[in-house]
């Protein structure tokens, strides 16, 4: 990768002395934003202590203007944590390396030629199983290669290698290290939405010699309006095939119904894996029935996950900005034992700059070699 990058800043520097007004242009106006961040959480481990945790840090990313559709940018992120050095069932604040750590998350060249988009170097990512899952103070980012294409009407076709990974699910958090050794993680997607109501992702990625080598996954989505309810069912499948074991093939199915009168929704997922082990991947995970800290993966191989919730816009009674939702999942093994989770999340936009989130979570997973715990986070963005 970094003679690719090195040969595209050395064709930018060639036309430098012709075209020195644009190149001036694009420095001049370079774009900058990001946010700062405050998070407290605590984790009370029954027959054991409470462990706690707190950091202030945040996001601060440049990009220039536009010069013959070219951008450069970067990110800065940082997370300065205070308080308990213990992390038992705690979101990573804290680097491996360092206490408190900065880290240069993001360093790309992003081109746009007609309707394809080439991103190269450290970037935020969006894909089923390798995505940012912004759930600390520093999210994952990742090192790659990354095109995508809409020649195709109502089409965007994805293709990229993605190398190394840091952030809050990385093994290093504060520091970029591979996925999958040498030989990288290849991913090919399509998403289309021609069809009214209807969307339908397709996915593959390639990890050669990897415990988990393969990954095909598809899902499909459709929306509609019934008698003033918003409704929403979704469906998807991944193959995951293991190297020296039995593949893994998962199921699942959500669905949801809102009514915007009442600022309410209820949702119904279920996950079932079937042969092996669910993997979740590089990130949060694509599997629907997944919650604040239980997954279907968690339970190992032919595993099964029941989430249900409610969500409630108190908008609709004059708190704008103000959310608030319940939701409870429970998770089964092969043998039928279970864990239990029960989240109540809450979030307050103050104004379009500064959101509040509180998320209060109740663990029964003893069982399943999780905790039974008490475990509430707290955060405070405050964007630029």
């Amino acid at each position: 990768m970094n003679k690719i990058v090195l040969s595209i800043f050395l064709l930018m520097i060639m036309n430098i002395v012709i075209n020195a007004n644009t190149l001036q242009n694009s420095f001049e106006n370079i774009k900058v934003d990001g946010y700062i961040r405050g998070a407290y959480q605590t984790h009370h481990v029954k027959n054991d202590k409470t462990y706690n945790d707190g950091a202030v840090g945040g996001k601060l990313h440049i990009e220039t203007a536009p010069w013959y559709n070219i951008t450069l940018g970067s990110s800065f992120y940082s997370s300065n944590a205070f308080g308990n050095r213990e992390n038992k069932g705690l979101v990573p604040f804290r680097g491996e390396i360092a206490n408190g750590y900065a880290l240069l998350g993001e360093a790309y060249i992003e081109a746009q030629l007609s309707k394809t988009r080439i991103k190269i170097g450290r970037q935020e990512i969006e894909t089923p199983f390798a995505q940012v899952d912004d759930i600390g103070m520093v999210p994952n980012t990742f090192e790659a290669y990354i095109l995508e294409n809409k020649d195709l009407e109502n089409t965007t076709i994805f293709l990229g290698q993605i190398q190394k990974m840091a952030g809050v699910d990385a093994s290093v958090v504060d520091s970029f290290t591979r996925i999958n050794s040498t030989k990288n993680m290849q991913t090919l997607g399509l998403h289309y939405e021609g069809i009214e109501n209807i969307g339908i992702d397709a996915w593959y990625y390639r990890l050669q010699d990897a415990e988990v080598d393969s990954i095909t996954y598809t899902e499909a989505r459709y929306t509609t309006l019934l008698y003033k309810l918003d409704v929403e069912i979704a469906l998807q499948y991944a193959k995951q095939t293991y190297s020296i074991d039995k593949d893994a093939f998962i199921y699942g199915v959500s669905t949801s119904f809102s009514y915007k009168s009442t600022g309410l929704t209820f949702g119904f997922a279920y996950n079932k894996a079937v042969g092996n082990a669910a993997f979740s991947g590089f990130g949060g995970g694509p599997f629907f029935s997944n919650s604040e800290y239980l997954i279907v993966d968690n339970a190992g191989k032919n595993a099964s996950q029941t989430w249900i919730g409610a969500a409630l816009d108190a908008s609709v009674f004059g708190a704008e900005g103000l959310t608030f939702s319940l939701g409870y999942a429970t998770l089964r093994n092969e043998t039928k034992d279970k864990a239990t989770e029960l989240d109540f999340v809450s979030s307050y936009e103050v104004d379009k700059h500064i959101e509040i989130h509180v998320i209060a979570s109740t663990l029964k997973g003893s069982k399943l070699g999780e905790d039974n715990a008490k475990h509430l986070r707290i955060f405070m963005n405050s964007t630029f």
